[in-house]
This record gives C-alpha cells, sequence and structure tokens, in this order.
C-alpha cells in the first residue's frame, strides 16, 4: 500500500529535522521520491530514496530528472533493513507501526549519535519521540539518535582526585552514580541529546555541599568536555573520561 506523504507534511517534516545543505537525507520506502527531491531542490541537501518497489524507484528517478537534482539524489531498490544508512545525517519514515519497531535496533545500531529521525504518524514505541507536532491532523515523531553512555567511565577532577561514573540507558533517558573515593553520589538531571551529555552532582567537599555540573561530548569510548564547580567564578574547567573495556552494554534494541 502506497500512501504518499503530502507536501505540508513534507515540508514540516524537513522543518523539524532544520535539514540545510550539509545534511544526507536517507528517506526509508521513499515512494515516488518527494522527500529527498524536495530536500536537494529547496535546502541543498542529498538525497537516498529506499523502496522494495521498482515501479516507484523508476518513477523516484524520473521525478529527480525532472526536478533537475540529478546529481544530489540517488534511488535504490532494496529491502530497507539490509540498506547501508550510515551517512544519513536525517532519516525520514513513512511506514507500519510494526514496521518501524522491527527497525529500530538497526537506526540505533547503524546511525551516528546526533543524527535526527521523523517518523510520520507512527512512534518508536518504547523509544520517546524529543518532539512531537500534528499538522493537519497527522502526528510527526522527531527523534535524535543517541550516544551508548552505558557503562563504567573513569576521569579525574581538576585536583586530579580519581572520579568513577557508571550509567545505565534506556534510549536517550540516562541515570547513574559518581564515585569519588568511598562516596557515592547520584546523578542528577542527566540529558542526552545526540553525543552530548550533560549532568549535575551534588558532592561533599570538605564537610560543604557542592554542586558540580558536567557537560561533554561522547566520541566512541571517550568523553571530553567542562566542569563547572558552584560558587567558583569561572566557565569552568577541561574535564575528560574514557569507558572502561567491555562495560557498555548495546542499547539497539
Amino acid at each position: 500500500i502506497y500512501e504518499p506523504t503530502s507536501y505540508p507534511i513534507l515540508d514540516e517534516m524537513l522543518n523539524m529535522a532544520e535539514v540545510t545543505s550539509e545534511d544526507t537525507v536517507v528517506d526509508l520506502g521513499c515512494g515516488d521520491g518527494r522527500i529527498v527531491i524536495r530536500a536537494a531542490k529547496q535546502r541543498g541537501a542529498r538525497g537516498i530514496g529506499v523502496d522494495l518497489d521498482p515501479v516507484r524507484i523508476e518513477e523516484s528517478r524520473k521525478n529527480a530528472e525532472t526536478a533537475g537534482v540529478v546529481g544530489r539524489v540517488r534511488f535504490y531498490e532494496q529491502n530497507l533493513f539490509s540498506a547501508d544508512i550510515g551517512d544519513a545525517t536525517v532519516v525520514m519514515l513513512y511506514l507500519f507501526p510494526e514496521v518501524n519497531l522491527r527497525l529500530r535496533p538497526k537506526l540505533l545500531r547503524d546511525l551516528k549519535p546526533g543524527t535526527r529521525i521523523v517518523s510520520h504518524s507512527h512512534t518508536m514505541g518504547e523509544w520517546d519521540a524529543d518532539l512531537i507536532k500534528n499538522v493537519n491532523g497527522h502526528d510527526l515523531h522527531f527523534f535524535v539518535v543517541p550516544a551508548n553512555v552505558t557503562g563504567t567511565w573513569l576521569g579525574a577532577d581538576p585536583e586530579g582526585r580519581r572520579l568513577s561514573f557508571k550509567f545505565t540507558q534506556k534510549f536517550q533517558q540516562v541515570q547513574g552514580t559518581m564515585t569519588a573515593g568511598t562516596e557515592v553520589y547520584p546523578i542528577r538531571s542527566c540529558s542526552l541529546k545526540g553525543a552530548l551529555l550533560s549532568f549535575t552532582v551534588e558532592r561533599t567537599v570538605e564537610g560543604m555541599k557542592r554542586l558540580l555540573f558536567f557537560e561533554g561530548r561522547v566520541s566512541g569510548e571517550n568523553i571530553e568536555g567542562n566542569l563547572v564547580h558552584e560558587g567558583r567564578d569561572h566557565a569552568g574547567e577541561p574535564w575528560k573520561g574514557a569507558r572502561v573495556p567491555l562495560t557498555a552494554v548495546s542499547i539497539a534494541e
């Protein structure tokens, strides 16, 4: 069953993902190719469309030629579960709900942290959308692929005292603890958007409770960013940590 996305909805999907000329937009189940063609023609993006129907792929290629964007878009007759989506910075979906759920592990496994996803009408199950908009009675669900921050991370405070962090994660929702010496502190106000992780710890130092504000960018097995101490009149100090090997668990479920 082919039901194309209307242009008002399509345009809002591109707006939600903030598509620019720097993006590669992948449409899984691309139909007549209108989403990636629109992204290429109006935003200057590159586009890849994937569909199992050879008739739709041929139609997409003709539409791209008519629109004058052949050099910026490609279309593949392919099962979307075997498609190479690793170069995508934006993924567009208008699929059946059960297909979204089957596809979810691939999206979390194959896409880079920070990749934006917009799903027309349907959710990702337990993976909560970062934003939902309604256009002409249709819900549009926006997601940002989170980095995997699970496991144990080791670092140090600016004074060189060893810190250990343990994180558990369900999609973009993160919980954890920080250990300093023999003291264990809960992590609060944790936020993960793509590869950007921020959190707060209330720590006791020399009998005084102080808030520590951590923020950093996750890159594989490392995190690097800034640490701000409550009450100190400066912009913070560099902070970095590394994940203990073999402590990470998959979030692609």
